[in-house]
């Protein structure tokens, strides 16, 4: 009996352990459908890795790897239409809207399966945070490819939702391209999706966001650069040098400075087209008390209310402090003077032999 109970032990322990790989092997996340969920013959998990240097066999591995990589995981569908689910896990949700933006083969549209996506005939991307997806499937049809886009994206739905780049909410919306959009987290990204390739006014070695949206107005058309600096002060130098290098006359580019933005305008644009395009790209700042519930706003005076509460508030606490200030010292001295009464009277050695007491007699002799 013992043996028939240890025998069917270890058969469960090993059932469990061969399902466990089947369902996550190599530590695998659960973001992958089964197959029979999208309809597909057969599921098999490919290559999942965390080291930048395996990236060298993924498809666009290198601008992965620019943007900001953690860890990659792929599984492999057969049956009529097969097709390849890729899960990245990048730095940041900007580094995962960047791809969306870099690799998709249709404009970017805001909502599910994830913050974002892109479809298109031969793949279906998306990202929900730092998480991109990439579905692959060169026969499928588009309906099976955004079927499995779905059947992801509800496998990651406990992930927060990403922010979207702020740079590009910075192009001007006369003549925008949507379909043009390129946004890229760093300088490396750039280069690497240039094949090096950069335009002279981008300095190689700068520190800087990137976007890229081409424009037409009328029969004039060109490429927008927005370049975003980590302070203004360097924003501010980097302009200055750009504009010194600029020939008056002999360039079709057109520049402007804004806070921490540095924006150029390449193409057949005239200087007034140009700078309407231009003067567009504004940076405003705003000052927010942590403490103002919103009830507080308006100007006084043409002072902002909040300040001057905050200064009442000062003046007020100043106030109280020296008369409590006053308080204390009036109490110590009245304290002082009631003890020496009190010794005066009761004690026998005359006030001018105690030791305990000084006298000091300040009248000329």
């Amino acid at each position: 009996m013992k043996k028939i109970f240890f025998a069917l032990l270890c058969v469960l322990v090993a059932a469990g352990a061969i399902f466990a790989q089947a369902q996550t092997p190599n530590g695998f996340s659960d973001f992958f459908p089964e197959a029979d969920e999208i309809g597909a013959a057969s599921r098999t998990f490919g290559q999942g890795f965390e080291d930048a240097a395996n990236l060298a066999k993924v498809t666009n591995g290198k601008l992965v790897s620019d943007v900001g990589f953690v860890r990659y995981e792929r599984a492999d569908y057969s049956g009529d239409s097969p097709l390849s689910i890729e899960v990245f896990t990048l730095l940041d949700s900007l580094a995962a809207y960047s791809l969306l933006t870099l690799l998709g083969e249709d404009p970017v549209q805001s909502g599910p399966p994830g913050d974002a996506f892109s479809s298109g005939n031969k793949s279906f991307l998306f990202a929900r945070g730092r998480i991109f997806v990439r579905v692959l499937g060169k026969n499928a049809p588009a309906e099976l490819l955004e079927k499995t886009a779905a059947a992801v994206g509800a496998k990651t739905e406990h992930i927060s939702a990403g922010n979207r780049p702020g740079l590009i909410d910075y192009f001007p919306s006369d003549g925008y391209d949507a379909s043009s959009l390129r946004y890229f987290p760093s300088q490396d990204a750039y280069k690497t999706w240039s094949a090096g390739k950069t335009p002279d006014y981008i300095d190689a070695n700068s520190d800087m966001e990137i976007a890229t949206a081409h424009y037409s107005v009328g029969n004039l058309a060109g490429t927008f650069f927005l370049m975003k600096f980590p302070t203004p002060e360097l924003a501010e130098e980097y302009y200055d040098e750009l504009a010194s290098s600029v020939v008056p006359g002999g360039s079709t580019i057109f520049a402007r400075n804004a806070g921490p933005l540095v924006a150029c305008l390449e193409g057949n644009f005239d200087p007034v087209s140009a700078n309407r395009l231009l003067s567009e790209v504004k940076i405003s700042y705003s000052l927010h008390w942590i403490d103002d519930d919103g009830n507080n706003a308006g100007v006084i005076w043409g002072i902002p209310t909040v300040i001057l509460l905050a200064v009442a508030r000062s003046l007020i606490f100043s106030f109280v402090a020296c008369v409590f200030a006053v308080l204390i010292g009036s109490a110590i001295g009245a304290g002082r003077f009631a003890l020496r009464q009190y010794k005066e009277k009761r004690s026998p050695v005359p006030l001018e032999e105690d030791p305990g007491f000084t006298r000091l007699d300040l009248r000329k002799r």
